[in-house]
This record gives C-alpha cells, sequence and structure tokens, in this order.
C-alpha cells in the first residue's frame, strides 16, 4: 500500500458513516486512521453487505464477517483492527440522537471475543544487538535512521517523516510530528543521535525537499529501503540468520522500539516519561492530567541512555 493509498479518505453510500468520518477528521485524527475507518466501513457496507443500512446490522452479520477475514487468513489482532473500525462507528453514533434508529454496537460485542495476541519480546531484541547491527551499517543515511531508532523508540514511519525544521540539536532535541493517533511530540537526543545526523547531512543530496532522509534521487526513502539495511546488517552482524521469518529470532526496524523501551525501564525511566517519548497514544488521557516538560524528559533521558558506542 503506497502513502497516497494509505491517505486516502473513501466516501460511503451512507450519510451516517460519511458524517462520523468528517467529525473524526475535525476533531484532529490523522489521515492514516480516517483511511482505515473509511476503508473498513467501505468494504463493510459496499462489498460485504450491499444491502445492509447502518440500523439493521446485527451481531449475525459482524461474525459473517469474522469468518470472511478468517478465510484471508488475516492474523487476530487484525481482525480486531477491522472490528475496531466498525466498533467505533457504531459507539459514536449510540452517542448522537440524530441516530435514533442505531440502538446497539454489534462489532463491540463480537470483539470482545477475539482477545488480542501479544507478541512475545523476541531473543534478539538487546541492547548490545542493537549496537552490531548500527556498527554493520555502513550507509550514512540508513546508519542516522538506525540510531535515532535505537535511542529514541520511535517507529520506522516516523524517523522517516522527520524534516528538516524538526531539528534542534543545538538544544538536543527532534520533533516527530506523524506520532500514532496525529500527534506530535518533541523528543531528547543525545550526541550519538546528532553526530550521526552531522554525518549524514554532509552527504545527503542537494534538495529542495524539507524531509531529511532522502534517496539518492532526492525523493523521501521508503521503509523498504531501511528494513532492507537493517535485516543485511543484523545478518552480518550474526544476529539473525538469513531469510529468518521467525518473530522471536528476527531484527526489524520496530525491534528497536523494543529494545530502547528495555533499556530505558531496566535504567528506572519513569513510565510518564518513558510514554511521552515513545509517543505511545494510549497515554493521551494520562497526559491531560500529567504534564511532561520536554526538559525534565530530557534530563531523565540522558541519565538512562546508553551509548552505541559510535
Amino acid at each position: 500500500m503506497t502513502g497516497k493509498t494509505r491517505e486516502k479518505i473513501y466516501e460511503n453510500e451512507h450519510d451516517a458513516v460519511n458524517d462520523f468520518i468528517q467529525r473524526k477528521e475535525a476533531m484532529g485524527r490523522s489521515r492514516r486512521t480516517l483511511n482505515a475507518y473509511s476503508r473498513t466501513l467501505k468494504s463493510f457496507f459496499h462489498e460485504e453487505f450491499p444491502d445492509l443500512a447502518p440500523e439493521d446490522v446485527k451481531v449475525e452479520h459482524i461474525e459473517d464477517y469474522v469468518g470472511t477475514l478468517a478465510d484471508r487468513n488475516l492474523s487476530r489482532n487484525t481482525k480486531r483492527r477491522y472490528l475496531e473500525s466498525l466498533s467505533s462507528f457504531y459507539g459514536w453514533t449510540m452517542k448522537r440522537p440524530r441516530f435514533e434508529d442505531i440502538t446497539g454496537n454489534p462489532a463491540a460485542v463480537v470483539l470482545e471475543e477475539i482477545p488480542q495476541k501479544y507478541r512475545d519480546r523476541p531473543d534478539c531484541a538487546t541492547w548490545e544487538s542493537a549496537k552490531k547491527i548500527v556498527h554493520n551499517i555502513a550507509d550514512p543515511r540508513n546508519k542516522a535512521i538506525a540510531v535515532i531508532l535505537a535511542k529514541t523508540g520511535c517507529r520506522i514511519r516516523e524517523a522517516l517523516e522527520i524534516e528538516q525544521d524538526d531539528l534542534m540539536l543545538d538544544d538536543g532535541f527532534i520533533r516527530l510530528r506523524e506520532r500514532k493517533g496525529g500527534s506530535q511530540t518533541v523528543v531528547p537526543v543525545d550526541e550519538e543521535v546528532k553526530h550521526a545526523i552531522k554525518r549524514y547531512r554532509l552527504v545527503r543530496p542537494d534538495s529542495d525537499s524539507e524531509y531529511l532522509f532522502l534517496s539518492i534521487r532526492g525523493n523521501r526513502v521508503n521503509t523498504t529501503q531501511v528494513q532492507r539495511a537493517v535485516r543485511d546488517a543484523a545478518v552480518e552482524a550474526g544476529v539473525m540468520d538469513e531469510g529468518e521469518t521467525r518473530f522471536h529470532r528476527k531484527f526489524t526496524p520496530h525491534t528497536f522500539r523494543t529494545v530502547f523501551t528495555t533499556l530505558m525501564r531496566n535504567n528506572e525511566m519513569p513510565d510518564h516519561y518513558l510514554q511521552y517519548i515513545r509517543g505511545d497514544s494510549n497515554s493521551r488521557t494520562m497526559d491531560i492530567y500529567t504534564r511532561v516538560d520536554r526538559y525534565d524528559a530530557k534530563q531523565s533521558y540522558l541519565e538512562c541512555i546508553e551509548l552505541l558506542d559510535l
């Protein structure tokens, strides 16, 4: 799925669905979240049940839909994500009197019966493995990306969305503007991150693009390029075997997030600072009551982060 496809918002034949999407957009939901909502609702009402109106959907229809998803060999968590979009729609309409014909949330009923599956931490997800991988990445651009992933715990998409104006290196911060849920966070970085970025900028293609990380053609780097670089470095470093596909045996860009989280917790970083730096979407409710000062977070970060020995 391309970046443009992930951000497309699909029209629906049902006014209630379009109203739901428009209201969520007005409330600041990210384009990717709106894409997930609209894509799932379009699939459900246009393709699976074209003759059903939202108020006519019953639990058995949702169960039939889950059966269709199962026929596609989708994982349990993927099926949950589809149902979460449907449940969000029904939960929203039930709280609006103008949709008086919608009196229940059939998706929520079925969702309760599909527990979320939590994967075990990969065996190779250690700080020592991360160090070996970073050391085996020769390209300055890919090395800088890997250093940011390892030392901020951000998601790969968030790192690739960094723009030139997001760098506040003199103050020891980087802005991550495309965090999960559409939020943005100014996160602390240490001298190794600064050095890796400055080294890359010496060879960065001459381009008017606002993005920091560019391909040799001057376009924004895509995730596949970084995934390949991390995989090759992991194999070369002996962290994983060539062709390894088992979750607990492979090291991917997202594994850096696990490594960072484990390191910070082992070094006793307070949870509210860790959640702030990681950009956890489920911490937003807490943040209403707990204001995180970026300089306090930076002090805690510098006390807990360890060196990659670059």
